[in-house]
């Protein structure tokens, strides 16, 4: 009975000190994360870089209007949209919306008026009427009175490439400016 236990104990030893086949198992259970790990730093750096390049092409086409001196139609308005597509290479659905505000009245308070001058969307979008301008009064400066300002809208679609913790959502970004060489941009589309 001793030579049992003693053999018993002696194999439980020898099983717990051989280390055959560890570095198999380890890399079984490591291997799944790894990967796991590297598509997803993947994802989050895609969408990061995705959402500086729209910020940048945003920016680009904010003082591209800011810069016009003559009147700008839809056909201008609808190849700036080109423009953006080609500065954010991107492969997700996009438009723009601009907008010249005026301010009328109480221009230094939060109870001031903002006047649409005109508005234009492309891809079909709505733009933005003088009721709906009262709703982005925070995202517009005080100015002074009869003053106008660019108002530029930027929106694109993201989705990732695979499953890891970003959801599918949209890249939205509000630029405001004022016109560098005239005061104001005119409008010369079929809506004016």
């Amino acid at each position: 009975m001793l030579t049992s236990i003693n053999l018993l104990t002696a194999r439980l030893k020898s099983f717990r000190e051989d280390a055959t086949g560890t570095l198999s198992v380890e890399a079984a259970l490591i291997l799944p994360l790894l990967c796991w790990f590297y598509v997803a730093s993947f994802v989050w750096f895609d969408a990061f870089k995705t959402q500086n390049v729209n910020l940048k092409a945003s920016y680009t086409l904010a003082d591209m209007l800011s810069r016009e001196t003559e009147t700008v139609t839809d056909t201008y308005l609808t190849g700036l949209n080109g423009v953006y597509d080609y500065l954010t290479n991107t492969r997700h659905p996009t438009y723009i919306r601009v907008t010249t505000v005026k301010c009328m009245s109480d221009c230094t308070n939060a109870a001031r008026h903002l006047h649409v001058d005109w508005s234009y969307a492309t891809e079909g979008r709505a733009p933005i009427d003088h009721a709906g301008i009262q709703t982005y009064k925070d995202k517009i400066p005080f100015m002074p009175q009869g003053d106008t300002v660019i108002l530029l809208e930027t929106f694109m679609a993201y989705e990732p490439l695979f499953n890891a913790g970003i959801p599918a959502s949209s890249f939205e970004n509000y630029i405001v400016t004022r016109p560098r060489f005239s005061s104001k941009v005119d409008y010369g589309g079929a809506g004016s």
